[in-house]
């Protein structure tokens, strides 16, 4: 009899369906990368063909690649080994490190440039303003270096009595400059847009007063009756004493309403050139040596004062060697001879100190000071019989 079973139908009803839903995944639409999220795993998809087996497992081409086993593998436990990283600076460090030292050359001190001296042209007039010498001035030039200069040019004779003056024509007057005076300091007090003024050498009887070896000991004193010119043309009587390197002004002899006049420190006597009316016949000046812009009134840059010639001579030569006791006292600078150190650091040197250990130090004071408050019973405090001297001795009995 012929059978209706089929010996194969029952596995061919079991593959069938899985067939069909590999078909349905071959011809399936792929997702789209927007749909997709970030944790799902990239779909790769196999150009190898799958078909159903008798043991309903499916099998693959032997061109596609073995399938991974999800056994762990034994590579996983193996140390990976870690390569350093070395970062930019500690390469370039390392290269500088392995870099052979270099020998440093060691440059020769090289000599400091000596410092420009300023120097500069002036006339200076002999005798009268018809012939002049030019010199050159320095700021260390002083007036005796002038002097020795113009005489080893043959313009003066080897006599005694040359001294260099100040031609003030701005305001009409002159004074003699002393020999260690620098011509800088006088020539830094001259207006330099009128180019009036001007250095004359002159035969005078100031010459041994105002020299080097004549200083005083103490500043000179001085004091009798003047004519003060208070205002231009207003003449007053005025007693004038001069104390204290200055000047002072009163109306009487007694000095109760004396006024201060100046101070010989910047202020020189002065002889006048020009004619200038006045009650008595001699007139001088006593004008500042520095610069006029540092006044604000004229008045107190130059006073003018009259008397007669016997005690106009006096006051000068009075005002003049007063002037050089001021300039040896505060402008010490000016007598240090050439090569000699001005610096107070190389008269006051402290001396060297020793080491000295604490046991050889004395035990004693080298200085036995007694206490400021003695507790003998003898010793009084107070004024014997006053009431505070009762007092203690009754609280000592």
């Amino acid at each position: 009899m012929r059978s209706f079973h089929r010996p194969e139908g029952r596995t061919a009803d079991t593959t069938q369906p899985r067939l069909e839903s590999s078909l349905s995944q071959r011809l399936g639409r792929r997702p789209t990368a927007a749909s997709r999220r970030p944790e799902d795993p990239p779909i790769r998809r196999d150009k190898s063909v799958t078909r159903p087996s008798r043991d309903g497992f499916e099998i693959r081409n032997a061109s596609d690649p073995l399938l991974k086993s999800t056994r762990p593998s034994e590579d996983g436990r193996r140390p990976t080994p870690i390569v350093p990283r070395v970062s930019v600076d500690q390469d370039v460090e390392q290269r500088v490190l392995q870099r052979p030292p270099v020998e440093l050359i060691h440059s020769r001190p090289q000599p400091q440039p000596a410092p420009k001296i300023q120097v500069t042209q002036q006339r200076v007039f002999i005798g009268d303003m018809q012939r002049f010498n030019t010199v050159e001035i320095t700021p260390n030039t002083n007036a005796g270096d002038v002097i020795a200069l113009i005489a080893s040019q043959g313009s003066l004779d080897h006599t005694a009595g040359w001294m260099l003056f100040e031609l003030a024509n701005d305001f009409g007057m002159e004074r003699p400059i002393r020999s260690y005076e620098l011509l800088s300091d006088v020539t830094a007090s001259w207006n330099k847009d009128k180019l009036l003024n001007a250095f004359v050498v002159k035969r005078t009887y100031l010459a041994p007063f105002l020299s080097r070896s004549n200083i005083p000991t103490s500043s000179p004193i001085n004091r009798g009756y003047v004519e003060y010119e208070s205002k231009k043309g207003k003449w007053s009587k005025r007693w004038m004493e001069l104390r204290e390197h200055s000047l002072w002004l009163a109306k009487r002899d007694t000095g109760k309403d004396e006024i201060f006049l100046c101070s010989l420190s910047n202020f020189d006597a002065y002889y006048m050139t020009r004619k200038h009316k006045s009650p008595k016949p001699f007139v001088f000046a006593i004008k500042s040596t520095d610069n006029v812009s540092l006044f604000e009134n004229v008045s107190d840059y130059v006073h003018i004062l009259s008397c007669n010639q016997k005690d106009g001579e006096r006051w000068m030569e009075a005002i003049l060697v007063a002037r050089s006791y001021v300039l040896f006292q505060e402008r010490h600078v000016l007598f240090a001879k050439s090569g000699e150190s001005t610096s107070i650091s190389n008269n006051l040197s402290r001396s060297q100190t020793r080491k000295q250990s604490i046991s050889a130090r004395p035990s004693q004071p080298l200085v036995s000071v007694s206490a400021p408050f003695s507790t003998s019973a003898n010793t009084v405090a107070f004024e014997p019989g006053s009431l505070l001297a009762k007092h203690k001795g009754d609280i000592m009995s």
